[in-house]
């Protein structure tokens, strides 16, 4: 439970801190940004992106998915998680659990990532969070599935 809260509220203090250095003409970017430099052949900056986060049911299962879209540092590793959470609650059932671990190249490069969750288990409404980690741990980027599951 307090694994996701700590990465939750240090993902929005560094979502917030990210305006306010935007809003304030600052310089600093924040590698969760998603941009590359226009267009051209050669990126330089990082890109972390977890997007489009869904559910839908599939026989006995729910099938998730997330895109995830990185690159632009040639040779850096990157980890994606995934956790189980209580919907209502917001606590995780367990730990996050690692779903994909990339090594960038200069050209970001996106996939499609899922995570199957059999119908059996969603007791309570549920939502699968997606989360991107660089090497020292740090959070990149994340998205959560819509709930599902009783009461969902």
């Amino acid at each position: 439970m307090g694994r996701v809260l700590v990465r939750r509220l240090v993902a929005a203090f560094v979502m917030v801190l990210a305006l306010s250095l935007s809003a304030c003409g600052g310089s600093g970017g924040s590698s969760s940004s998603g941009s590359t430099n226009g267009g051209g052949s050669k990126s330089s900056s990082l890109v972390a992106r977890v997007s489009d986060a869904k559910v839908e049911r599939q026989g006995s299962n729910y099938v998730t998915s997330a895109k995830i879209t990185v690159g632009g540092v040639p040779g850096k590793k990157l980890t994606l998680e995934w956790g189980l959470v209580d919907a209502l609650l917001g606590n995780e059932s367990q730990d996050e659990i690692v779903l994909h671990r990339y090594v960038l190249t200069s050209q970001p490069k996106t996939d499609i990532q899922t995570v199957k969750i059999p119908v059996s288990r969603a007791t309570s409404p549920l939502l699968v969070h997606y989360v991107l980690y660089n090497t020292d741990g740090a959070y990149l980027a994340s998205d959560d599935t819509p709930d599902f599951g009783s009461g969902g």
